[in-house]
């Protein structure tokens, strides 16, 4: 069982050092060049390992068919076309069952844990190195997490694509009722006071003020796991977590909130109807929202960072990104590192950036043209996002995608609708969880 701990960011970037992405910019095997400690390193740049098919199974993702063609299997086959890529969307344990185990996995940070419970990853240190990969190029917070998920010791997947908190806005209600809009950055206490001047009746419409984000995102925001791994039990009755569960009370506490005993609102409401007026969530969510509701263009808006809290002000939502995994007992692992130099290239990661899928790459070029396949954010303020740096991801279990869900649900309903005291709801969620989902996985 690989330990997941918290470490600092100094430490991480002593176990890792920086070097040359030489993929993306020569084609010669073999060519040397410095990396970041003016050590010369040999690039390895050509594949010689035959034809060879890989299953790639997509875990959560959201890689469609068409991104998966465009940037996966083409940058691949327009160099080698001996190298075959097939996805595939089945149950990882369905493949295992079957003895066709996948070759690469894609998975979100937070998702990862389950991958390492299977122990498929392959530890990507030696393959950095041999391949002259510049880590030192990537969003840090984002190599930070990776070592932080290999207990500092590997790098058990390659980042390409990255998501971002986000705070969207409707000027037309800040207008509509004389409220200043949002700062760029700005904090909870903040964001719940202009949530209370916006939420209000006028003229037969019901607005909401702002949506707050889920509590696992808070809890996620303060670094706060919600299984002791060291214990082996559910927990999340500490005075921290029950400080963050009473801010999320507050949002809904606000008159006019909970309307016939909901306590929580659409997305419609404020990418449909227009009757909210903030949502923070992640950056990618919107471009979807948007597109679907098809009101892009339909009422005034515009972006600000994901609020923070004011004790930790500068620290946005947990950082978030996809990564392509390598299946260590895999025959063909030569062939999947083509593949992972080609997604970390300059080329693909503004494709993916003009697709709408935030590159790993700290590059303000790649970045600017974010999402302008669509002209989505065309005009917008979207700089004003990277002013906070992402939070890092708390420890992860298997166990905390059901935990996070009693406590979305049932816990946050029993106080919010119910009037349970916080630190009540929290025990006996607390001890329901340990019954009902830790001694039924283990």
């Amino acid at each position: 069982m690989v330990k997941l701990r918290i470490v600092s960011f100094m430490a991480a970037l002593l176990v890792m050092p920086s070097l040359l992405i030489a993929c993306s910019q020569n084609g010669e095997n073999g060519k040397k060049s410095q990396n970041g400690d003016g050590q010369q390193t040999v690039q390895k740049t050509e594949y010689k390992g035959g034809p060879a098919e890989l299953l790639v199974l997509d875990v959560n993702t959201g890689t469609t068919d068409e991104q998966f063609k465009k940037f996966f299997v083409d940058p691949v086959k327009a160099k080698y076309p001996q190298i075959n890529l097939v996805q595939t969307r089945d149950p990882l344990d369905k493949l295992l069952a079957a003895g066709t185990p996948p070759d690469m996995v894609l998975v979100s940070n937070p998702a990862l844990a389950t991958i390492l419970e299977a122990d498929i990853p392959e530890d990507l240190t030696a393959m950095v190195k041999t391949y002259g990969i510049d880590l030192g190029r990537m969003d840090q917070a984002v190599v930070q997490q990776m070592m932080k998920l290999g207990d500092q010791k590997a790098f058990y997947g390659m980042p390409f694509a990255m998501n971002y908190g986000a705070t969207v806005y409707n000027k037309d209600i800040f207008d509509k009722f004389g409220v200043s809009y949002p700062k760029e950055v700005m904090t909870y206490e903040e964001m719940l006071e202009m949530g209370k001047k916006l939420t209000r009746a006028d003229g037969g419409t019901d607005y909401i003020g702002v949506m707050p984000p889920d509590l696992r995102q808070m809890y996620w925001q303060y670094g706060l796991p919600v299984f002791d791994k060291t214990k082996g039990k559910a927990s999340f009755t500490s005075d921290k977590h029950a400080q963050v569960f009473a801010l999320l009370k507050q949002f809904y506490s606000i008159p006019g909130y909970v309307q016939d005993g909901k306590y929580r609102h659409s997305t419609d409401l404020f990418f449909k109807e227009q009757r909210m007026a903030m949502f923070p969530n992640l950056i990618a969510a919107f471009n979807i929202f948007f597109t679907n509701a098809g009101t892009k263009d339909a009422f005034k808006w515009d972006l600000a960072a994901f609020p923070s809290y004011s004790d930790r002000q500068g620290a946005g939502l947990v950082v978030d990104f996809h990564m392509a995994v390598v299946n260590k007992s895999g025959k063909n692992k030569e062939a999947a590192y083509q593949v992972l130099l080609g997604l970390v290239s300059e080329n693909v990661q503004t494709m993916l950036s003009k697709a709408g899928r935030l590159s790993v790459l700290n590059d303000p070029g790649i970045r600017n043209v974010y999402g302008s396949d669509s002209d989505l954010f065309k005009g917008k303020n979207l700089q004003a996002i990277f002013k906070v740096t992402p939070s890092l991801l708390p420890e992860a279990s298997k166990y905390d995608p059901k935990i996070n869900g009693l406590l979305n649900e049932e816990v946050t309903k029993s106080v919010v609708i119910d009037g349970i005291d916080i630190n009540t709801a929290l025990r006996n969620g607390e001890e329901k969880a340990n019954k009902e989902v830790v001694n039924v996985l283990k």
